[in-house]
C-alpha cells in the first residue's frame, strides 16, 4: 500500500499528511493547527463509517467486498465485517456525530426508532459506551448510593 499524501483544504504546503503521520516543514498558524486537529478527529470516525458504507455499496454493485477490501485497506476481515455491519444497521439519519462509532455499534441490533431514541438519550445524558450497553442489555441504571461514595475529609 502506498504512503499517499492526503490534503486538507486550507492547510499550507508546509503540512504533509501521509499514512504514517503528519510532517511539519514550516510554521503553522494557531487557527490552522486547530483546524487540522478537528479535521483529523473527524476523519478518524468518518473512516469507519465510510469504509462500511463503501463495502456495502461494493457488495450491492459488484457482489464482492472482503477479498479486495482486505488487500486495499490492510484491515482484517473482522474489522471490515464490523464496519459493514454497523453502517448497514444504522441509517444515516440515526448517526450522531457527537457520539462515537462504538456507541452506534452497541445499538445495531435494535429497531431504527429505538436506536435513535437511545442514541439521543446517550448524548443528552453523556452516557459512556458501557452505560449505553447496559441500557441495551436491560441492566437497570442505578444512582450511586451513599455507601458507594468515599468520604473525603475537609481540608
Amino acid at each position: 500500500m502506498e504512503n499517499k499524501v492526503v490534503r486538507i483544504e486550507g492547510l499550507p504546503d508546509t503540512v504533509t499528511i501521509t499514512r504514517t503521520g503528519v510532517a511539519f516543514t514550516g510554521d503553522l498558524a494557531f487557527d490552522k493547527w486547530e483546524s487540522l486537529l478537528m479535521s483529523l478527529s473527524s476523519m478518524e470516525v468518518a473512516a469507519q463509517w465510510g469504509i462500511g458504507d463503501a463495502l456495502n455499496y461494493g457488495e450491492s454493485r459488484y457482489g464482492e467486498k472482503y477479498t479486495q477490501a482486505i488487500e486495499l485497506t490492510g484491515h482484517t476481515y473482522q474489522a471490515l465485517a464490523n464496519y459493514s455491519w454497523v453502517a448497514r444497521s444504522i441509517p444515516m439519519e440515526n448517526r450522531n456525530t457527537e457520539l462515537s462509532w462504538t456507541h452506534h455499534r452497541v445499538v445495531c441490533k435494535l429497531e431504527h426508532a429505538e436506536q435513535k431514541k437511545l442514541l439521543d438519550e446517550a448524548l443528552a445524558k453523556q452516557w459512556s459506551v458501557d452505560v449505553l450497553a447496559d441500557v441495551v442489555r436491560g441492566t437497570p441504571l442505578t444512582d450511586p448510593k451513599s455507601s458507594d461514595l468515599v468520604n473525603v475529609p475537609a481540608g
